[in-house]
């Protein structure tokens, strides 16, 4: 069992050091982003989440009665949220000798760490889907955005039909950057800005936010994965309530405190229940791209 004594800790006591800083965690952006469906108590285990295949209509004949019916038929997505839980045990010495909230700070890491899990196993739903564009060691250009955007518009009826709106793209920092070096003007030697006057490129200038492309929010999230090559997988798809990715909770998680007297400490735990799942995979595209860092 892994217990933080002062030795872990040791950088935070007030004998070494004033003061102590959290370790910033990436922003979570997948859990806003997605169809959110919560599990009431006695609905079973699982979240089953159905959707309508299509019929056909056929030309009709004056005076002749339509012989023919069309069956409707159903597909379930089915998702079971299972438990996801981290713990910290903090012993007495380390509060008492501690200066800062270590409870406060723990409980704040803890957090973190859920919010992490969640969206990367949300992001994890974009590889599932049916189209992917661009590949290894290929950096990411404004057609392959719009290339998505259309694929998602054109979705074959018989994978569901065309995804609704609104969309929206996500992506590495690393690989966005790809975007901001196309989209924005070169600086000089000088070190003045050579500022076109377009609102879009002065916007990327001033705060660093590509802010929309061809309708579609463009969010950045450091938790996605790079891989060895490097590269990393985003995706353009249908957000929100009815939507491509769907976050199913069945016990939103909270941090609860348990005291272990001859341990002399405190357990931090913090549990959460959820699943998740993709909707329609034709409502998702994968954006495979270059992920190198910056230099």
């Amino acid at each position: 069992m892994a217990i933080t004594t002062t030795a872990e800790l040791g950088d935070t006591i007030p004998t070494i050091i004033e003061e102590a800083r959290h370790t910033a965690q990436h922003q979570a952006v997948m859990a806003g982003l997605s169809w959110r469906i919560t599990k009431d108590k006695g609905d079973g285990k699982t979240v089953n989440v159905p959707y309508w295949g299509e019929v056909t209509a056929n030309p009709l004949t004056e005076g002749l009665d339509m012989t023919a019916a069309a069956t409707m038929e159903d597909t379930n997505v089915q998702i079971t949220p299972s438990e996801v839980g981290v713990k910290i045990i903090l012993t007495d010495k380390l509060v008492r000798d501690n200066q800062m909230d270590v409870k406060t700070a723990a409980g704040k890491i803890l957090g973190a760490a859920m919010e992490k899990k969640r969206d990367q196993d949300l992001l994890g739903q974009l590889d599932d889907a049916t189209q992917s564009l661009a590949g290894s060691a290929t950096a990411l250009t404004m057609g392959h955005m719009a290339a998505g955007r259309a694929l998602l518009a054109g979705n074959a009826t018989t994978s569901g039909g065309p995804a609704p709106l609104p969309y929206v793209a996500v992506h590495h920092p690393f690989v966005l950057l790809d975007l901001v070096d196309v989209v924005t003007p070169v600086i000089p030697a000088a070190g003045t800005l050579n500022v076109t006057g377009s609102a879009f490129t002065d916007e990327i200038l001033r705060n660093y936010s590509i802010g929309r492309l061809f309708g579609m929010p463009i969010f950045e999230d450091g938790n996605i994965s790079i891989d060895g090559t490097p590269d990393a997988k985003g995706g353009v798809f249908a957000s929100g309530v009815g939507g491509a990715v769907i976050l199913a909770t069945a016990n939103e998680w909270s941090v609860e405190p348990e005291r272990d007297a001859s341990l002399r400490g405190w357990e931090l735990n913090i549990v959460g229940e959820y699943g998740v799942g993709e909707y329609l995979a034709g409502w998702i595209v994968e954006l495979f791209n270059d992920a190198t860092t910056p230099a």
